[in-house]
């Protein structure tokens, strides 16, 4: 086991409590705009749909196949990312204003007292995080990427094929950075627009329910359930790709530490449906247990913003002595991932400290 298993094995545990947060947040919605059994937000209500969305997500993704894992999670994401977007573009035309100046302000390089811990763990959160690039890795396999490319047999041929490979995950990451940062710019900007001039302030099981203000301070009542049905869009986009993903991380970690031979594709295809059972049971037993659905994500944002540390060493190892150096990229890709691997070192470095209470975060 290198360090970098053990740091995956740390975030990993922390991970059982972020997405039983989401799961807690899923409920919560659903309980608002459907209650089962008892008034919205109760704990008969919640507990019974927090159940109803973990035996449907475990018996929809049992089958664990590729292709209906994709497009499920494109539908979703693209709903909740289309609903905001338009309702963030759409508070200049509301009470909830906002100037140029404000915008300008808020992406000046400063942060309010005390807010850096939440930062952190938004960077932990936000777009593409640790997660997400680890899983990357299994999907670009199961979706067929470098398929084609051949035995490394040297060739111009081959780094040709590769190279078109390349570029294909660079558009990947260019659309999912646009997608993200998009979407996460109008959140911000609806909360600030909406939520602070109010003092709302999002907590435990009414998170979801302090967040619907942004919509029906908006548009009404319709606003509010708009909000809520694009709630369930986003919290089940992330489900949806979570307990696969992760049930195939938890699966390679048993190879590496010689449970099973990771090459036995029936096996290995055993073992991830072992997790698309167990991961989801474990999510809702942490929600059930914990309850608070804002600090359990946050718990999982941090740790996903220290092990970011441990992916961009990874990336840098891995460059120089698994890739060719003709494939390496030029020297945009070499500056760019040295600032941002130092970057995100740093951070990590800081977050692991500041959770060890060596230093305050303030």
């Amino acid at each position: 086991m290198s360090w970098v298993f053990v740091m995956w094995a740390l975030m990993a545990i922390s991970k059982l409590i972020q997405t039983g947060g989401l799961i807690g947040g899923m409920a919560a919605a659903l309980s608002i705009l459907l209650p089962i059994g008892s008034g919205p937000l109760e704990t008969t209500s919640l507990t019974i749909w927090a159940v109803l969305v973990t035996l449907v997500a475990i018996a929809t993704l049992y089958s664990n196949r590729y292709g209906l894992i994709e497009k499920v999670a494109v539908f979703l994401t693209m709903t909740f990312v289309v609903v905001t977007i338009v309702i963030a573009l759409g508070l200049p035309m509301t009470e909830f204003a906002y100037t140029g100046g404000e915008l300008a302000s808020g992406l000046s390089f400063s942060l309010p007292a005390g807010a850096l811990g939440i930062a952190i763990a938004m960077f932990g959160l936000t777009g593409v995080g640790s997660e997400e690039i680890t899983a990357y890795t299994y999907w670009c396999l199961e979706k067929g990427y470098g398929r084609w490319s051949g035995p490394d047999d040297g060739s111009d041929d081959r780094r040709r094929r590769v190279r078109g490979w390349i570029a294909v995950m660079q558009k990947d990451a260019v659309a999912a950075w646009l997608i993200y940062t998009v979407s996460t710019m109008s959140f911000y900007v609806m909360g600030a627009a909406v939520l602070h001039p109010q003092g709302l302030v999002p907590q435990g099981n009414d998170m979801i329910l302090v967040l619907s203000q942004t919509y029906s301070g908006v548009l009404g009542d319709w606003g509010r359930a708009l909000f809520l049905v694009g709630a369930v869009a986003a919290l089940g986009s992330t489900i949806w790709a979570a307990i696969p993903s992760w049930s195939r991380s938890w699966a390679n970690a048993l190879s590496i530490l010689g449970v099973y031979d990771w090459s036995d594709a029936r096996r290995r295809n055993g073992w991830m449906r072992f997790f698309i059972v167990a991961l989801p049971l474990m999510w809702l037993l942490t929600f059930l247990w914990i309850s608070s659905p804002f600090v359990m994500i946050l718990i999982g944002g941090i740790a996903g913003g220290i092990f970011l540390a441990a992916v961009a060493v990874a990336a840098w190892y891995l460059r120089y002595t698994e890739v060719d150096p003709e494939l390496r990229g030029g020297r945009f890709s070499t500056v760019a991932l040295g600032v941002s691997g130092v970057a995100i070192l740093l951070l990590g470095v800081y977050s692991a400290l500041s959770a060890a209470g060596l230093v305050e975060i303030g």
